[in-house]
């Protein structure tokens, strides 16, 4: 086989690996809780420190880790639960501007798990925390691919129990992480209304 047969084949075989979609998603929720309890809520930034040292990785397929993917997750879920109308959710905003009048650190109150300060800070009955696993596109001169990968928790502020969790992993061919990401977090806040109904 000449250079130029064995080039088309592996060309082929990329495009049709490319192609392929693999996509998970699992809730799990815990229906003890009594849902009047919980009036206001708010998403956190989402804990991205697993991605920030993967800007630009790899030379013939370049994967590109998003720099902000922690806010953008968290803005996204945010979005997509204001049309829920079963809670009163902060905007992104208000989270950011309480947070900076009670002097502390999103980032840090995030990390530490601090949902009681959350809980005081905002004036919220539950939180969303998030963890992203991965949140990037890789690109090759014959396909790209979209990654999405994250867990969260709602947590009750008054005793930090875990109201409901949501583990996500999406890929998709010709898909950005930010158009994916929207799309699994849709399907996601989808399924946790029925489970919630």
């Amino acid at each position: 086989m000449n250079r130029l047969t064995i080039f088309l084949v592996l060309v082929v075989c990329m495009v049709c690996i490319g192609c392929k979609t693999t996509s998970t998603s699992v809730i799990n929720i815990d229906i003890d809780i009594p849902s009047h309890d919980i009036k206001t809520l708010a998403v956190m930034r989402f804990d991205d420190k697993l991605i920030q040292d993967n800007a630009v990785t790899g030379v013939f397929i370049k994967t590109i880790s998003n720099p902000d993917a922690g806010e953008m997750l968290a803005t996204i879920m945010t979005n997509e639960l204001l049309s829920w109308n079963i809670y009163k959710i902060l905007t992104r905003s208000e989270v950011r501007d309480k947070i900076r009048i009670g002097r502390a650190k999103e980032v840090e109150l995030v990390k530490r798990r601090d949902y009681t300060a959350l809980g005081k800070i905002l004036k919220a009955d539950a939180v969303i925390i998030g963890k992203i696993h991965s949140f990037d596109l890789s690109r090759m001169p014959v396909y790209e691919r979209g990654t999405v990968s994250f867990t969260a928790e709602c947590l009750d502020t008054k005793n930090g129990r875990i109201l409901w969790s949501v583990e996500a992993n999406e890929s998709a061919s010709y898909k950005d992480e930010i158009e994916l990401a929207s799309k699994v977090i849709r399907e996601v806040i989808e399924k946790l209304k029925k489970e919630m109904e």
